[in-house]
């Protein structure tokens, strides 16, 4: 009877001895796998891509670009210094100090549609702006791209050209005849489809910068939010320059197209244009695109302008 007994207890206690080893070796199993998705999960996030914000590049100073508003002005925002009283060179808004080098800042405009060819354009020294178009396949991971590389990246913003059939096939432009509050939605729908950008400036918009209205309703909503804004002179009738003065808003206007003509010739003609603006006034804004023959002489005249003694310099430094 007694070896019953104790055969009993042998089986009972090997039993929960067994149960117990299930027990962990499941524990284990569950905490390996956990472990396992964890990893998984962190493996495939997207590391491409910084988190998603209108937050400009470390190297951008907001006095620069920012104007002192009521509402929504940035608080890290100082105050942007009344402009003196001379007059520039285009009857705009007056012309900065002068400093000891003459300084250029390029803009490549028409981004978006090629990660690879934005990254040709990031690789150029020293730095250039880029401006992304709203709503292409590219746009949000080639600003990505450029604040990783350490760029300005401001939004083309597609804006009404003198004849709308250019529009074709386009999308995110504001037309002049827009109610205001139609204008703003579409404002803010196309400034998040760009992250990270610091300013603005117009796609097309010949006939938009023209009107008065218009652009008052942009200028004083690009105030709103802290961004700047850079006239492509696109028609000799704009009234950005004007409006911008009236409502403080930072402001830029282009001196030079870089490629108007696209022939290699002819974009070294542009360039050394803009090393004349620029030796002349203090400084010159080139704008161009991304052509070939573009990039090719850009990366040959940047480096020899800075041994020239020209300041190559992000877009925002030359913001008024």
């Amino acid at each position: 009877m007694a070896a019953v007994r104790g055969k009993t207890r042998r089986v009972r206690t090997a039993r929960r001895r067994t149960g117990t080893g299930t027990g962990r070796h499941r524990l284990v199993a569950g905490v390996v796998l956990l472990l396992v998705i964890a990893g998984l999960a962190f493996w495939l996030r997207p590391r491409h891509l910084p988190p998603a914000s209108l937050a400009p590049p470390r190297m951008v100073e907001p006095v620069h670009r920012v104007a002192p508003v009521e509402g929504k002005a940035r608080a890290t925002a100082g105050p942007v210094k009344a402009a003196p009283a001379a007059a520039s060179r285009q009857g705009g808004p007056p012309l900065p100090e002068r400093h000891a080098a003459p300084r250029v800042a390029i803009v490549i405009d028409d981004l978006g549609d090629s990660l690879d060819i934005a990254r040709g354009i990031l690789a150029l020294e020293p730095a250039v702006t880029i401006a992304v178009i709203p709503f292409r396949s590219a746009s949000a991971a080639v600003a990505a791209a450029a604040v990783l590389a350490g760029r300005e990246v401001i939004l083309h913003l597609p804006l009404e050209p003198e004849y709308g059939a250019a529009m074709a096939g386009g999308g995110g432009f504001l037309r002049a005849a827009m109610a205001a509050s139609h204008l703003e939605d579409q404002l803010e729908r196309d400034l998040h489809a760009v992250p990270y950008i610091i300013g603005v400036n117009g796609h097309m918009g010949s006939r938009f910068t023209s009107d008065p209205k218009a652009m008052r309703a942009l200028l004083a909503a690009l105030r709103a939010r802290g961004l700047f804004f850079l006239d492509s002179k696109t028609s000799p009738e704009s009234v950005a320059a004007e409006v911008a003065t009236d409502l403080q808003v930072p402001f830029a206007e282009r001196d030079i197209f870089l490629d108007h003509d696209p022939e290699p010739a002819a974009v070294a003609r542009a360039l050394a244009q803009t090393a004349s603006v620029a030796r002349e006034v203090g400084q010159a804004i080139a704008i161009g695109h991304p052509h070939a023959s573009t990039l090719a002489a850009l990366a040959a005249w940047l480096p020899e302008a800075t041994r020239q003694g020209i300041e190559v310099v992000p877009l925002s430094t030359l913001v008024r």
